[in-house]
């Protein structure tokens, strides 16, 4: 199951980077990885030394050898949900099929297929909360303490990658609770506190990494203040519940179709039923459930970034074991009635359709989530965004000094220019990121031709940025990728057709600055 799960994925892979699927971060997270750098926040360690490792093999570009990491991840999340699954099925109702039928809806689910054809997070995640599960639900039937330490490590660690696996803490709390005669003791929650920060010991590399001054190096967290600042991820910590009301009722719609698209509508009313069927047979765990699922939802649906949506993969997960809860009383049901029925002559036909038509309905229903999530996560023909950094990278002449402002562009061409080695005679700055201390420190290291402003008092990012053009305009050629409407006020933008990049032009009526 598991080699299925990971052929269809290697096929569907992306060759190179990719913006696709919420794939702006690659670039960065790609560059971080090859340079042994520190990526945005909150730095990502875990899958930073990861990315490292497998940015390494042998196999095509270096950003499809990190892309390949996420469909490892993702198929070993399909391999983790199949054996906690068969942990949660009751021993004398245990029946193979319904493990490899909940982790398959899983694996051709749509939103975990598309993070694991793409260099991201989300996939490793998805893989730390299967491992839990499978190390908790594993502990639960009779496994020896030593599970609740690798519980605790594996979420310290898993906190190395993805802060909001956090919320498995408060869920683990309540499944175990009925087993606190087991756990309940200082000694053991001593060593459980110690494993975790064993696991959390993981983000040491990130001040050993700055000290390096690599060229990616999100908030230089060589001291104690600037490692907090990464950590706590405090430049994103403004979009935390920050959803506007007015967008409440499109971010709505927009949840209406992602939960539509995991397994289909008819998938939503089997998982539903699944934890109708949770509640009546393991209440504990249904309360598990939801006490993970609930608090995950409520901070992805406030939290205001377009792709919040996607750090629901736990979510999915537990809905994909509810589901495969519902299929099994469906299989038991029909296997009843398909035994009852043959004790009669005149029922055989019956029985044999009670014995299998269920099964058929089930691998129909994965086969058509196969099918229909193919076309729109198979990115194996891939490369626009490889045309889109070379288009930039062909337009500007040697020496010229790139503004960029969005992600895409300014993270694409670290990939290219720090990764791949093209152009490495350009300067890459991000105009809005000027506004940091830290990275004004960083682009006077990096680029030491530059003249970088030192603003006194209060200045904005976009006038840091016309300080900025007009300090460098006269030394070398000057372009910017996607100018922000405020910059207009004192350049122009002249560009080429095809080119997406911009040749930047001081107008008339502005004066030089020596900030």
């Amino acid at each position: 199951m598991v080699a299925l799960v990971f052929i269809v994925y290697l096929a569907t892979l992306a060759p190179d980077l990719t913006f696709e699927h919420f794939g702006s971060d690659g670039g960065d997270l790609i560059s971080a990885a090859w340079t042994m750098g520190v990526p945005h926040p909150p730095g990502y360690p875990t899958y930073t030394l990861l990315a490292a490792l497998f940015s390494r093999l042998p196999l095509g570009t270096i950003a499809y050898r990190v892309n390949l990491s996420s469909t490892v991840y993702a198929a070993l999340t399909v391999y983790f949900v199949y054996l906690a699954t068969w942990e949660l099925e009751p021993v004398e109702d245990r029946n193979i099929f319904i493990p490899l039928v909940t982790s398959a809806i899983l694996a051709f689910s749509s939103l975990l297929w598309s993070q694991a054809v793409i260099a991201e997070v989300y996939t490793l995640l998805a893989l730390f909360a299967a491992i839990l599960l499978w190390l908790l639900t594993r502990w639960r039937n009779g496994g020896s303490i030593g599970y609740l330490w690798g519980a605790a490590f594996t979420m310290g660690i898993g906190l190395g990658n993805q802060l909001s696996l956090i919320f498995f803490v408060p869920a683990a709390v309540v499944l175990l609770w009925s087993e606190r005669h087991r756990w309940f003791q200082i000694k053991v929650m001593l060593q459980i506190i110690g494993f975790a920060l064993l696991g959390l010991s993981i983000y040491i590399y990130l001040p050993l990494a700055a000290s390096r001054e690599p060229p990616v190096n999100w908030g230089n967290p060589t001291t104690w203040k600037q490692f907090l600042w990464v950590v706590t991820g405090k430049q994103y910590q403004p979009f935390v519940f920050g959803l506007p009301v007015e967008e409440i009722p499109g971010r709505l719609f927009q949840w209406v179709v992602v939960f539509n698209t995991q397994f289909g509508w008819w998938g939503l009313i089997i998982a539903a039923i699944g934890g109708a069927v949770w509640w009546m047979r393991d209440r504990a765990f249904f309360l598990f459930s939801i006490a993970w699922a609930l608090p995950l939802m409520v901070y992805t649906f406030f939290y205001n970034t377009g792709d919040a949506y996607v750090i629901l993969l736990p979510v999915f997960m537990l809905l994909a074991i509810w589901w495969g809860e519902s299929v099994r009383i469906l299989i038991l049901y029909g296997s009843r009635l398909a035994t009852q029925r043959a004790k009669s002559a005149s029922s055989k036909t019956s029985a044999t359709f009670w014995r299998w038509w269920p099964p058929l309905i089930i691998l129909f229903l994965i086969l058509v989530s196969l099918t229909s999530h193919w076309t729109e996560n198979d990115l194996s023909h891939d490369i626009s965004a490889k045309i889109y950094l070379t288009e930039i990278l062909s337009s500007v002449p040697e020496g010229s000094l790139v503004v960029t402002r969005r992600d895409r562009a300014t993270f694409g061409l670290w990939y290219e220019t720090y990764v791949n080695e093209q152009r490495e005679d350009i300067a890459v700055v991000n105009g809005r990121m000027l506004a940091y201390t830290w990275y004004r420190e960083q682009m006077r290291s990096l680029y030491a031709p530059l003249s970088v402003p030192r603003p006194e008092g209060d200045i904005t990012s976009d006038e840091l940025v016309r300080d900025f053009i007009l300090q460098n305009i006269d030394q070398r050629p000057v372009y910017a990728t996607d100018p922000a409407q405020e910059w207009e006020m004192w350049f122009n933008f002249i560009s080429e057709e095809g080119a997406n990049v911009y040749q930047v032009q001081v107008k008339p009526n502005v004066e030089d600055s020596d900030n």
